[in-house]
């Protein structure tokens, strides 16, 4: 975050010009060259920002809670490999998830889906069974960011109790914290067991 201020809070904060070259100079040629990114928004102005400084590499801004994708928002995400979301469910449910996936069945993508511990991923698992998905959840918490006020954190306490959850050495210590749920298709999730993937790779959980 610090950094993050250091690069916001500047002279030419005020200038969208100024800002818009910033973060294209300073994401230009970090990405792979063979990852194509796109990103699915309610927000337009964010999603056309994120494209124009090069974060992005299209985008679309639509509701998929409310409606289904237009044909040019299927051109732009169709046959994905991977799926991610990260603090969305709990906001948008199976729906907009569905209609993601309807868009690349041919492909048979990948989701990973990064969950705050006070919502339920049931209705969008049962969902993902039905198109042949086999969803699991890894072991360990994710920590997604600090609670803005003790009012957002004592809500977030509140629901948790409410759900027979503990928050003892998790979200007490004022983070909200996610968990990882990964969908993949039946054929593929019993040939390449999650664990044999990750054995090697470090994932940072609290």
């Amino acid at each position: 975050m610090d950094e993050l201020y250091r690069i916001y809070e500047t002279a030419e904060a005020d200038d969208p010009a100024f800002l818009l070259q910033q973060d294209r100079d300073g994401y230009a040629g970090r990405s792979d060259g063979a990852l194509e990114m796109v990103g699915v928004d309610p927000a337009g102005r964010a999603v056309s920002y994120a494209v124009d400084a090069g974060i992005l590499d299209a985008g679309v801004a639509t509701n998929l809670e409310e409606r289904e994708p237009t044909a040019q928002d299927v051109a732009a995400i169709e046959n994905a490999d991977l799926i991610i979301s990260t603090g969305c469910v709990g906001y948008v449910t199976e729906i907009s998830l569905e209609r993601l996936l309807q868009a690349s069945l041919d492909s048979r993508p990948w989701m990973a889906h990064f969950v705050l511990r006070m919502f339920d991923f049931g209705a969008a698992e049962e969902m993902l069974s039905q198109h042949g998905y086999v969803t699991e959840k890894l072991q360990g918490l994710f920590p997604q960011r600090r609670f803005a006020s003790t009012e957002e954190q004592q809500h977030v306490l509140d629901n948790l109790s409410r759900l027979g959850i503990d928050a003892t050495g998790a979200e007490e210590t004022g983070w909200y914290l996610a968990e990882l749920h990964v969908a993949r298709p039946e054929a593929v999730a019993k040939s390449l067991p999650l664990n044999e993937i990750l054995k090697d790779n470090s994932l940072h959980t609290a």
